[in-house]
């Protein structure tokens, strides 16, 4: 008769039990065979008849007394093994989902590992096995089958309870490492045979109730379906491509050729590392379990058992595993304790047979040998302008904020990856509403530019404040008093900035240049002449962050220190694009020396490493100097932008004095704005002090700002420096 599938779990654990009854009988059947003496059977377990001993140490054989008293109950057992087998090959054709069934699928559970699992299964289902192995293991108080009781059970020789031992054993075993609790297998009993055998309560829960997400692995652990909705690729698309026809020509080998597969992904956040493995298990109709290690490593006492867990949770599920932050396991500093995880987690990562994606911020020099597993590693880099140009068109049109936003600036302003752009639009569209703009999506709805860029200095995290500090751009094109031709200097500089998507991408110059893309400028003048100011002006135009750098907390006296500083300034300053303004360059950027020394060469060591870091970066540099004519020539040709800020002559220092006064400040009639510009040669920043110091002399006498309170605070100015007042320079007021 043909056999028929099972229609549910249930009723096939109800025959498994059936099969597993008629075991245990005929392991009593042996006992009684074995131990004639029925006066000795209250006492079992309390001491050791002679006849026992004698069959202890004689090895009788279950088989060897079965196949003479009662062949026929092996034959039943047989039976019953074979209906159950055409049963579930029938169930699986007809695709009838047998917990069990899977189970030993997924893990490879051999014949003997399967029956031990239904074993351990048994008092979940059932609590009358409770009793039925406390008397079959002499001990009543055992509510769970042992070792050796699972190894009569589900083995026929003693050749196969030899091989078996193996799977309960720490680490290699196989249920012992996944599907049996471990903590009491490790602690029940002093011998191997005597440990309890009990099921993890994952894998009960797993054959019992349902297959979601172990809830202990929240948070930090999560599962994506095939079947669930992501975002598309946008970029790097031919990238995704060649992952899908790599891992195919890998699955297509003989499986005794076939390669483990791991890939090490790095890039910004945002890069698309994650949405690439999303769509590429998408393509395989695998989940993909992913596991955020910056979670998992919390509990760093609990480490190596977590990643076995999620490693097991990856098995049941038939899914991908993805381990995002991988930075986590690699510290800048790494002590044992470091180098002991990461150790572990090569360690359970080496037991794994999947594919496995391990994901980065940036790259790290992996320690991992995997064994018998082809590991390989690839950038996910940040788009070219032309590319973020499209994704910021492409992501504003979706979101219904494209009014008034010019991709084109956005993209030269920004190395940003596609998730920072749509996240930046998404932030900036409710700071837009928030602010009163129209609700994306209807007619006129646009974003503030206030509130755009907020949103875009939002998606980086840079750690500049270490050895810069951030100036917050106060003035504008009119507040700079300076030559046209000098003007005209900084709103070209600007202006290279604004349309290097135009210059680079649309029109291919680009292709020209290896590196070099960004802006270097060079602010020379006397102190107080507005180069801060200046500065602040082109951060300000742009909306970009400005950093100034103390070059005091960057020079050092110890060989390599000096570049590494400068090596993290413009690496933390790439993330944000931020202008960044090195004040009081002289010391750093002298003319280059005559080699006499070790520390002459490692001076222009610096100067040189110097220049190769404003050469790769992509943003704006700008150096100060007092003393223009100290700077080395083969320095300034790689300069963009040379502009020199003059001392300036009286016409400028009336602009100068009359820019500084605001319009609601108390000022008197008789204040001679081109008196003072004629008869006192100051800078910019030296009539700035000076106004701000009568401003405050004039509100302590409670009157208007008049050209006593001026001249009282150019004495003080002048005295700073050394400078003393003639009688006659002040004496009219």
């Amino acid at each position: 008769m043909a056999a028929y599938q099972y229609g549910h779990a249930w009723e096939h654990y109800k025959d498994e039990l059936s099969l597993l009854e008629k075991k245990l009988e005929l392991i009593y059947r042996k006992r009684q065979l074995l131990t004639p003496d029925p006066q000795t059977d209250s006492f079992r377990g309390m001491f050791v008849s002679e006849d026992e001993f004698l069959r202890l140490i004689g090895g009788a054989d279950l088989y060897d007394y079965l196949e003479e008293e009662d062949a026929g109950y092996l034959a039943a057992i047989r039976d019953m093994e074979q209906a159950i087998a055409a049963r579930r090959e029938e169930s699986r054709r007809q695709g009838v989902f047998l917990p069990l069934a899977y189970l030993t699928q997924v893990f490879g559970l051999s014949p003997i590992e399967e029956r031990v699992v239904l074993l351990a299964l048994a008092v979940e289902l059932d609590r009358k096995y409770e009793r039925i192995f406390g008397f079959l293991q002499d001990d009543l108080t055992a509510k769970t089958p042992n070792v050796s009781l699972a190894l009569q059970v589900a083995c026929r020789t003693p050749e196969d309870m030899r091989a078996a031992r193996a799977t309960f054993q720490l680490p290699e075993g196989r249920l012992a490492r996944y599907l049996l609790n471990r903590e009491l297998l490790e602690m029940n009993g002093p011998t191997l045979l005597s440990r309890a055998v009990q099921l993890d309560k994952r894998i009960i829960a797993f054959l019992l109730d349902s297959g979601e997400l172990d809830p202990k692995l929240k948070p930090g652990v999560a599962i994506v379906y095939p079947d669930e909705a992501i975002p598309p690729l946008l970029v790097q698309a031919d990238f995704q491509e060649r992952l899908r026809r790599f891992i195919t020509e890998a699955l297509e080998q003989p499986l005794e050729q076939r390669k483990r597969l791991a890939f090490h992904l790095w890039g910004n956040a945002g890069a698309g590392k994650k949405l690439h493995v999303q769509h590429l298990s998408r393509h395989f109709n695998r989940p993909l379990l992913v596991a955020d290690l910056a979670e998992v490593t919390l509990h760093a006492e609990h480490f190596e058992e977590r990643i076995r867990v999620i490693v097991r949770e990856a098995i049941l599920h038939q899914a991908m595993l993805c381990f995002t932050r991988l930075e986590q396991l690699y510290p800048e500093e790494p002590d044992l304790a470091a180098q002991q995880r990461l150790a572990k987690f090569h360690e359970v990562l080496d037991g794994y047979g999947g594919t496995v994606f391990l994901l980065a911020g940036a790259h790290h020099r992996l320690s991992w040998k995997p064994k018998e597993r082809l590991l390989l590693e690839h950038e996910l880099p940040v788009p070219d302008e032309r590319e973020r140009e499209r994704l910021w068109r492409t992501y504003a049109d979706e979101l219904g904020v494209g009014a008034g936003l010019d991709p084109r600036v956005m993209s030269g302003k920004f190395r940003f990856t596609p998730g920072q752009i749509r996240r930046a639009l998404e932030l900036a569209r409710g700071y837009s509403a928030w602010q009163g703009e129209a609700p994306a999506g209807e007619p006129g709805a646009s974003l503030r530019s206030d509130a755009l860029y907020r949103a875009c200095y939002q998606q980086v995290q840079h750690k500049l404040e270490r050895k810069a500090t951030r100036i917050e751009p106060r003035y504008k094109w009119e507040d700079v008093i300076l030559a046209p031709e000098q003007k005209d200097q900084l709103r070209n500089a600007c202006n290279q900035v604004k349309y290097r998507g135009v210059v680079y991408s649309e029109w291919g110059f680009e292709k020209k240049l290896a590196y070099g893309k960004g802006l270097s400028m060079l602010f020379a003048g006397p102190p107080g002449t507005g180069k801060t100011m200046s500065a602040q002006v082109v951060a300000g135009d742009l909306q970009l962050e400005l950093y100034k750098v103390d070059l005091s907390q960057v020079i050092s006296k110890y060989i390599g220190e000096t570049e590494k500083n400068l090596h993290e300034i413009f690496t933390e300053a790439q993330m944000s694009n931020a202008v960044l303004f090195f004040d009081e360059t002289d010391a750093l950027f002298g003319k280059r020396s005559e080699v006499k020394d070790s520390h002459d060469k490692y001076a222009n060591i610096e100067t040189a490493y110097l220049l190769q870091k404003m050469e790769e970066y992509q943003g704006i540099t700008v150096l100060a100097t007092n003393l223009l004519n100290n700077i080395d020539e083969a320095f300034l040709r790689r300069i963009n932008y040379v502009i020199k800020f003059p001392f300036p002559d009286s016409e400028y220092r009336e602009k100068i004095w009359r820019s500084m006064f605001p319009p609601s400040a108390p000022l008197s009639d008789e204040v001679d704005f081109k008196y003072l510009a004629q008869r006192y040669e100051i800078a910019g920043g030296n009539i700035k002090n000076v106004v701000l110091s009568s401003a405050f002399l004039a509100a302590e006498a409670g009157v208007s700002i008049n050209m006593g309170h001026i001249i009282r605070s150019i004495r003080h100015e002048l005295q700073k420096s050394g400078k003393i007042l003639a009688k006659q320079e002040w004496e009219d007021y």
